[in-house]
């Protein structure tokens, strides 16, 4: 279902909780609040928007901060309405734009985010005209921002390890007015058509919308067409390729491993990930289908505590986790995530899966090009790395 974009201006005192919030209208991390915890514990669910109810969004709550520079601990101490209203009282320059989110069905708008009204917003309408334009190969829309990807114009197929890639770029483009417009460099695995994005800043470039004055409106979409038009940076295609070249002939260690495993789990438990992976990995031909996420990845990394005797791998130092292997190669692994990212997760999960992928990238791995020296993880463990 496709949703529609309300712009509009408005004081932060037009922005009010409603008298009667009632207990369930507020989350906690722990869960929706008792009757005998504060109101300032959690978030509303909801405002009044000139007297209108919209629904709230967490990238509500940190673009307000961001506005006007506090803090959530600040809720500790006062009360949503006190916040508005001291803000409203000391700042003189009150004023936000602000972006509603609403679907077909007629339910409740959703407040997406707010931003200072001269600050250059992209409106969905023109960017989707810009990216039909310049033959964007993929899009897709998630809170407020919508995700592109484009082929450079320069650099055609290439191979690592024996698998075809072809580059990519993908540019996130904040539609609610909120952040500027990023381009992180990306690769595509093309027998299973899996995106790795290298979702880090050293990949990463912004795009400056600038600013609007009182006299003038700035073209938002100026910086975008740029982009598109002539973006390549070969340079930074090159050490992409590089890093997934020398991925290829490093052997995952037990701590990089084990920081994917964490990750992994935070996301099945927030329902980012199906624990259960379905038969789309059969038709991609990486997963197997009808099993387990926890299998999945066992099969990939083998049997840690089997391995090396431990009845918990805690047992390890964390230090010494940097310099164990596992059965598996940086790459598999880089592999193992894009394709989870990309066929599996949900937009929020795949996002913190593409950061992995790019925090991975972007530091030397804990045992760099450990596989020219021992051409089986075996041969690596039987040297003697495991001695206390």
């Amino acid at each position: 279902m496709t949703p529609n974009f309300e712009y509009g201006t408005c004081c932060i005192r037009d922005i009010q909780v409603p008298e009667d919030c009632p207990a369930d209208a507020v989350d906690t991390p722990a869960g929706p609040r008792s009757s005998n915890t504060r109101a300032t514990a959690g978030t509303p669910k909801t405002l009044l928007l000139d007297g209108k109810t919209v629904r709230t969004s967490k990238r509500f709550w940190t673009s307000l901060q961001m506005r006007f520079g506090f803090t959530p601990n600040v809720f500790k101490y006062f009360t949503h309405r006190e916040v508005f209203q001291r803000i409203s009282k000391h700042n003189a320059d009150d004023d936000v734009r602000y972006c509603l989110e609403s679907q077909e069905d007629g339910g409740e708008p959703r407040l997406l985010a707010v931003s200072n009204p001269r600050n250059a917003v992209v409106d969905r309408g023109e960017l989707d005209g810009l990216l039909t334009r310049y033959g964007a190969l993929k899009r897709e829309y998630h809170d407020g921002i919508v995700r592109s990807t484009h082929a450079p114009r320069h650099g055609g197929p290439f191979t690592i390890a024996g698998d075809g890639f072809e580059s990519q770029y993908v540019i996130e483009t904040p539609i609610d007015g909120f952040g500027r417009p990023m381009v992180y460099l990306a690769m595509l695995r093309q027998v299973c058509t899996n995106g790795a994005i290298a979702m880090t800043k050293t990949f990463r470039s912004e795009i400056n919308l600038g600013k609007s004055s009182k006299k003038n409106a700035v073209n938002a979409t100026f910086g975008l067409e740029r982009a598109l038009e002539g973006f390549n940076n070969e340079e930074g295609f090159a050490a992409l390729r590089q890093r997934f070249d020398g991925a290829s002939r490093s052997w995952a260690s037990i701590h990089e491993v084990a920081r994917l495993g964490r990750i992994l789990a935070d996301l099945v438990t927030t329902k980012q990930l199906p624990y259960h992976l379905g038969s789309t990995a059969t038709e991609h031909g990486t997963l197997p289908g009808s099993m387990s996420l926890v299998a999945a990845y066992r099969r990939i990394t083998g049997d840690l505590m089997s391995m090396y005797g431990l009845a918990n791998m805690d047992a390890i130092t964390a230090k010494r986790q940097r310099s164990l292997p596992t059965a598996c190669k940086v790459y598999d692994l880089l592999n193992f995530t894009s394709e989870l990212a990309t066929h599996h997760a949900q937009p929020h999960g795949a996002r913190k899966l593409q950061g992995f992928i790019g925090d991975l990238v972007s530091s030397e791995f804990d045992l760099e090009n450990s596989a020219d020296t021992f051409s089986d993880w075996r041969d690596f463990f039987l040297e003697g790395s495991t001695k206390a």
